[in-house]
Parts: C-alpha cells; sequence; structure tokens
C-alpha cells in the first residue's frame, strides 16, 4: 500500500453512479470493506509480505485509509486516471520485490483481485440488501478491468468463473499462521478495546464462511441489531458520528475526506 496520502478531490452525491463509488466514496461502506479484507489478508499464504519492513504492524489503521484512498480515486477518476491509479498500485510493490529478492506471486494479486469483488458484494448488502445481477456484473467488469491495468495473470474472464476460481482460491490459499495473530493484536493496540470490540463483530459479519474455523470472532446478539438500525437512519450526520465511534481521532480527518460530500 503507499505510504503517502494523496491528494484529495470533492465531489458531489449526484456523481455516485456505480456499486464500486458507492462502496469506495462513503466512509461507512469503506470502513466496512477494508475492516471485512483485514480478516482475509491475514490468513493468506502469503501474508507475510504485509510484514515484510513492518508497515502494516507499525500503523495498520494509516495503511488501510491509504488503501481506502487509492480505491476512491479510482472509483472517480476518468479511464486515463484509473490506469494511472491501477498502475500505481502495482508498481509501487516493485521496490519492495527487489528489496526482499524475490516477486509477491501473481496468484496473491489474483486472490486480492477476487477478495476486492466478493468483499465488496458483501459490503454492500450489509449496507443496501443484495446487488441486482446488473450490479453484480458491473461491479465485476470494473474490478476487471483494474485488475487487467495491473497486468494481472489468469483473470477470470465471466462472473461464473469468477465464483468457481474464487471458491477454490478459499479452500487452497487460506490457512492460520502466526502472522494472523500478529496482525490482529497489531489492530487490537491500535483501534484500543472498545473498537476492536466493534471490529471483530465487523469481521465476523463479513468473513468468507471458509474462513470463519480459523478464528473466534462472533456477531454477538445485538450488534445485527445495530447494525440494522444504522442502515434505517444512515444519513450524512449518521456516517460522521460512525466515524467519531469507529476510527481514531488522529487518523478522522483523512478518513472523513473519503466521503464524496466531504
Amino acid at each position: 500500500m503507499p505510504e503517502r496520502a494523496l491528494s484529495r478531490k470533492l465531489y458531489t452525491t449526484s456523481e455516485i453512479n456505480n456499486v464500486f463509488q458507492e462502496i469506495s466514496g462513503n466512509t461507512d461502506l469503506a470502513s466496512l470493506f477494508w475492516i471485512g479484507s483485514a480478516v482475509e489478508f491475514a490468513y493468506h499464504q502469503n501474508a507475510e509480505w504485509l510484514f515484510y519492513g513492518k508497515g502494516i504492524l507499525q500503523d495498520p489503521i494509516l495503511r488501510v485509509i491509504i488503501s481506502a484512498q487509492y480505491q476512491k480515486k479510482f472509483a472517480f477518476g476518468s479511464p486515463e486516471a484509473q490506469q494511472r491509479v491501477a498502475q500505481q498500485i502495482r508498481h509501487f510493490h516493485t521496490p519492495l520485490e527487489q528489496k526482499r529478492g524475490f516477486v509477491i506471486p501473481a496468484e496473491a494479486y489474483l486472490d486480492v483481485l477476487m477478495m476486492i469483488i466478493d468483499m465488496g458484494e458483501r459490503t454492500y448488502e450489509l449496507m443496501h440488501g443484495p446487488m441486482s445481477r446488473e450490479q453484480r456484473l458491473e461491479y465485476f467488469e470494473m474490478c476487471k478491468t483494474m485488475g487487467q491495468w495491473m497486468e494481472i495473470p489468469n483473470i477470470p474472464q465471466s462472473y461464473e468463473e469468477y465464483l468457481c476460481a474464487r471458491e477454490e482460491s478459499l479452500q487452497r490459499n487460506y490457512h492460520p499462521s502466526v502472522y494472523a495473530e500478529k496482525l490482529f493484536q497489531s489492530y487490537q493496540h491500535h483501534f484500543g478495546p472498545f473498537r476492536y470490540y466493534i471490529v471483530e463483530r465487523i469481521m465476523a459479519l463479513l468473513s468468507p464462511a471458509p474462513l470463519k474455523p480459523y478464528h473466534q470472532f462472533k456477531t454477538g446478539r445485538f450488534f445485527p441489531l445495530a447494525m440494522k438500525l444504522y442502515r434505517q437512519v444512515r444519513s450524512k450526520s449518521t456516517i460522521s458520528l460512525l466515524e467519531k465511534i469507529l476510527i481514531p481521532k488522529r487518523y478522522r480527518r483523512q478518513a472523513h475526506a473519503i466521503n464524496v460530500w466531504a
């Protein structure tokens, strides 16, 4: 993930015209997306790449926010800008690969791309209900385009092919490891006890079924009800309130800038 934040361009809510933008242009959805993704990063067989240089352990929340900023810039960029952002994300890892002496496996990039597709669907459903068939295909095509610009090989060419590849990947490429425990401990330290209590329940809600046996995260009895209530009263004010509840103060300004209406 890039080390510095991108310049912030403000958008209006009328500029949100697809699911990818909805997920990427609101702090609450972006937070759900990246917290849910943290479970997958932790249990992936190539998780050791996250810890090379120890940046993810030193400031994991900043890494998540910067990733969300890049995702927003891709979502709202022109095709030319989207291509530049995708290439920036891909080439960011080159110095790390050169320093370590070998490349990140192509399969790991593909797994992350499929995670983006799956976690986007899960996040959207949690807030708005299941995507329609048209929304799923539109979102899949946008993610596929991003992957092609990142020069990821063997990207599934159809949504049905993706579903099969995703299921095989979850069964083959994920397992418990010492890296997972270290990552969760880092999140717990940086979020603090109360916020991490919420983070664990978000992880439980969004974790793919094949990964659930690897962790002990539980939604509890009341958290799903709290999410249902939040959906009913969701507004700019409640999104800003959620930022204060979930995001530590020193990251809040950067997180708030993710909102298209910021």
